[in-house]
């Protein structure tokens, strides 16, 4: 009996691998907005006086991607966003990959990010009673994000 071709599975519970100069690590989560668009909304009136509109893409918003890890003794996100706070935009600047990965660990996106700086650093407040990982969450701004596409 044949076997028919599988299509492309999803990946579920992936691994990322984050490489900056500024920011290595194991990511457990990755969140992306890469292309959003402000919208402009003209009104007119028809010729028969009804109201209608057309909605139009107006500029695009500036990529944002959301980094999540459990919490360790590496303080790079934290170096990293103290630059911009003390005004070192430019130096905080910098370009990076995202790598996803399948379960055995080889990459199966990248994602290329120019110009990133981190506009947000988070740290949960540790509660003595949890029983949990503690997670901290990079948000990084970027002038360019796009994944890799292999022909």
């Amino acid at each position: 009996m044949a076997t028919r071709p599988r299509p492309h599975e999803p990946l579920t519970s992936p691994r990322f691998i984050v490489d900056f100069p500024k920011l290595k690590g194991v990511f457990s989560e990755v969140s992306a907005s890469a292309a959003e668009f402000e919208t402009i909304t003209y009104k007119f009136t028809d010729q028969r006086g009804r109201p209608g509109n057309y909605i139009l893409p107006g500029t695009m918003k500036p990529p944002e991607i959301t980094l999540k890890r459990g919490v360790t003794s590496d303080a790079s996100a934290w170096e990293w966003g103290l630059e911009v706070q003390e005004g070192k935009v430019a130096e905080a600047r910098c370009n990076g990959v995202i790598h996803l990965c399948d379960y055995d660990g080889s990459h199966v996106a990248t994602f290329r990010v120019e110009n990133a700086w981190p506009k947000k650093v988070t740290m949960p407040g540790p509660k003595s009673t949890a029983n949990e990982v503690l997670v901290e969450e990079i948000v990084l701004v970027c002038e360019h994000f796009e994944r890799e596409v292999k022909r």
